[in-house]
């Protein structure tokens, strides 16, 4: 005789399913049913929730008609949020389609997935049953190393950064990568926005343009750069001056303060040369702001042997290179956290300085390497 279950069965079943995380082979073998029983039940309470299992009785016509436009509302709901995740798939072929429904079987139905990506429910099935060809096993073990790269960079590297870097042990094109990443929801954090400028309106005296947008430098300790920059906290601005070496593109000396002063360039300059103890002269390139053309900084600089130069009035480009950088910093930091004090901030752009951007973050003008790999390159070759 065919068993009756009520609705309380019915939902205790389910319970023991959705809440205790059972398996429903396990929990159909305990309660005497069928396992395609009790995948059925739980098939309709995903569909009609707290309304599944009416009964037998005869409804009204109207309870009829209420209950139907429930159901319809509840199919339209569960399709917007199909399409929400899975709008990319759209018209594209099964392969990559049907690893969309077995991601998301637990939280829509499979019958309503296969029938919105319009795939028969019997090749899904059937593709789970067969063994990933070779060009499968190729491609999720890149979007593997797509995912680590990706994460390692804090989520801030686009598909360009992130070829380059595979191009290094596998053969992959830009374009594979960009549709992987597009394919996993990956997308660069970055912001842009920007930028800071230095009081240049003083009667100090100012450097030629010796740099004169010279870029290209073979040496380490050749070239340096320096630029302020600024950061909004909620106990108001906090100035960080920067030196970068032109070759390496490693920051090599940086102070952070309350005021923009000279004695904030000044603290910068002698952390870069304390550090790295140029044995020859250099050129130390800035703009034309009243700390870098003051008398105290011009003087540490013939002090250090290093020769000034400076940029051409409202010239953007002649510093480019260290305003680059601070849009970096910018985009990959700055504008993606609120910093309540400034104590907070400094922390985090000296974590951001020294432990990412000198020593893990890819470079794209040497060769996508890390400055700091990039400055041990040449004393290897020494």
């Amino acid at each position: 005789m065919k068993n009756k279950y009520d609705k309380e069965f019915k939902l205790q079943a389910i319970r023991m399913v959705h809440e205790q995380k059972r398996p429903v082979a396990q929990v159909a073998r305990e309660l005497g049913l069928s396992e395609n029983t009790l995948y059925r039940w739980v098939s309709e309470f995903k569909q009609d929730g707290a309304n599944a299992f009416p009964g037998s009785g005869q409804l009204k016509p109207d309870d009829k008609a209420m209950l139907n436009l429930q159901k319809r509302i509840r199919d339209l709901e569960e399709e917007n949020e199909i399409l929400k995740k899975g709008d990319a798939l759209l018209r594209q072929r099964p392969a990559l389609i049907y690893p969309f429904i077995h991601e998301h079987r637990c939280q829509f139905r499979v019958e309503k997935l296969c029938a919105l990506f319009q795939v028969a429910r019997s090749g899904y099935y059937a593709w789970l049953q067969r063994k990933p060809s070779t060009r499968e096993t190729r491609r999720e073990q890149l979007k593997k190393e797509i995912r680590r790269i990706f994460d390692e960079s804090r989520q801030l590297y686009g598909s360009p950064k992130i070829t380059k870097i595979l191009q290094k042990t596998t053969a992959v094109s830009e374009r594979t990568v960009t549709r992987l990443m597009k394919e996993m929801g990956l997308r660069s954090r970055t912001v842009k926005k920007y930028k800071a400028t230095t009081n240049s309106n003083h009667s100090l005296p100012v450097a030629e343009n010796v740099l004169n947008q010279q870029f290209q430098v073979t040496k380490p300790n050749q070239v340096w750069c320096a630029d302020i920059t600024y950061v909004a906290t909620e106990e108001g601005w906090l100035y960080v001056a920067s030196v970068l070496d032109l070759c390496t593109r490693k920051i090599v000396g940086w102070s952070m303060g309350e005021r923009m002063t000279k004695e904030l360039v000044l603290r910068a300059l002698d952390q870069a040369y304390n550090r790295q103890r140029p044995k020859t002269a250099l050129i130390h390139h800035s703009d034309r702001g009243s700390q870098y053309a003051s008398y105290e900084y011009q003087g540490r600089l013939r002090g250090y042997n290093m020769t000034s130069s400076m940029s051409r009035k409202g010239n953007c480009y002649d510093n480019a290179c260290i305003e680059s950088f601070h849009s970096v910093l910018k985009k990959e930091l700055v504008y993606l956290h609120r910093f309540k004090t400034r104590d907070a901030a400094k922390s985090a752009i000296f974590e951001y300085i020294e432990c990412f951007y000198n020593r893990k973050r890819v470079h794209s003008s040497i060769g996508y390497i890390t400055p700091d790999a990039h400055e041990r390159s040449f004393c290897t070759a020494a």
